[in-house]
């Protein structure tokens, strides 16, 4: 049977451990499946079901980073058609709603009172948080697929042509571009920038991280966080996909095929290192540091040194997505649109939801293999969940989104 090769932007749903998996029909000895569907034996959480919206098309099985966001007392929601809708959070009531007029490809991003988006076609787009008017738009070089930062007077986008692009806050004009050199061969895929202590920082298709001076893009350090090796470009992929996280003092960046870094962030000296691929974003928790492995599995590390607390496995090959922190446990969703909660000490899986239950869709995850590795754009979570007062908003990858609250103990 015809193998799948996978070529040139591979799909990061394709891409697994620490080299390249073929995906291969039914029957064949080199199989590799997903895990299945884990059974939770002793169910400590459970959620209740708030509200359900149809938002738009969804980003089906696209690897478009497309988040909600919270902030003025509203839910910010784009959908890939163009539409960009401000909601009421407690009920997902659309507040209102106005078109682009291009396929958004990433966002949103909410503060000094904008919701920003980017587009296919490389564009900025700024929009009132009030009444959704539009303040400006600002043409890149090409696409941007990782959500811009906003802070400190600009807005700051990672382009899919390595640039790093800064815009005035105010206006959309330039004020500065870094160029960096792509590898042969990437993920498809861009690190979302972070803006803190007036800095800019951003990972790179290279397996480098670089923080720039906020005011005139001025490259302050940039530090390899995994080197290329290998023959082949396949072999030497190490894209920093994963937005890097400031806490404190200390800057936290991830790899494919590589490397977990924690770094001084004004020195960009090492403070500790471990071997971990992944190019999903981390989330931290208190002391602990929350991350998706390439490969599906969730681990929690110790943040100031790095040390293994807990990996959870039973989610291998399943799209996991990033982990989050809500109401004392971990919440990741999948590919088959589930929810796993897991213990926030041990990892151990307490909960599960599926989330197709309250879309009126069958689920197919527990039979066919071609209807688990072809059909999950119309099932799985598109991106990590994220949590908003005391309530867990949910993205699916065929445009719904779900808000959930946490059952307290009788």
């Amino acid at each position: 049977m015809t193998k799948r090769v996978i070529k040139q932007k591979i799909k990061l749903s394709l891409v697994v451990l620490t080299s390249i998996f073929v995906i291969a029909g039914c029957g064949d000895e080199d199989e590799i499946l997903p895990n299945p569907i884990p059974v939770v034996e002793d169910p400590k959480v459970a959620y209740d079901l708030l509200w359900n919206k149809d938002i738009g098309d969804g980003i089906g099985e696209s690897l478009l980073k497309l988040v909600p966001s919270y902030g003025y007392d509203k839910l910010f929601i784009a959908d890939t058609n163009g539409e960009v809708s401000a909601r009421n959070v407690n009920n997902g009531e659309v507040i209102w709603q106005v078109n682009v007029k291009e396929k958004i490809s990433a966002g949103v991003t909410v503060a000094n009172r904008m919701a920003v988006v980017a587009t296919r076609e490389g564009e900025i787009v700024a929009l009132n948080v009030e009444d959704g008017s539009e303040l400006w738009r600002s043409q890149l070089s090409s696409e941007i697929i990782s959500p811009p930062a906003v802070g400190d007077g600009v807005v700051v986008a990672n382009t899919v042509d390595g640039k790093i692009i800064a815009v005035d806050a105010e206006t959309g004009t330039s004020k500065w571009f870094y160029d960096r050199n792509l590898p042969p061969l990437t993920l498809r895929g861009t690190s979302s920038p972070v803006i803190a202590l007036g800095a800019a920082i951003a990972g790179f298709a290279n397996g480098k991280v670089g923080v720039f001076v906020i005011e005139n893009g001025r490259l302050a350090w940039e530090r390899q966080v995994t080197a290329p090796s290998g023959r082949s470009d396949l072999q030497r992929l190490v894209d920093v996909d994963a937005q890097p996280i400031v806490f404190g003092s200390t800057l936290y960046v991830s790899s494919f095929n590589g490397n977990l870094l924690a770094l001084e962030v004004r020195s960009g000296e090492p403070l500790w290192s471990r071997e971990l691929s992944s190019f999903q974003d981390m989330s931290i928790d208190n002391q602990t540091l929350l991350v998706t492995h390439d490969n599906g599995y969730v681990s929690s590390l110790n943040r100031n040194n790095g040390s293994l607390l807990w990996t959870q496995k039973a989610l291998f090959l399943r799209q996991t997505t990033s982990p989050v922190p809500y109401e004392g446990h971990i919440v990741v969703g999948d590919m088959g649109g589930f929810l796993h909660m897991l213990d926030k000490s041990t990892g151990k899986l307490i909960g599960q939801i599926n989330v197709n239950n309250h879309l009126n869709i069958s689920d197919c995850y527990d039979s066919e293999v071609n209807c688990r590795l072809h059909n999950y754009e119309a099932y799985g979570i598109a991106s990590q969940p994220i949590v908003m007062n005391d309530l867990l908003i949910v993205q699916t990858r065929n445009g719904h989104l779900i808000a959930y609250k946490n059952r307290k103990p009788e």
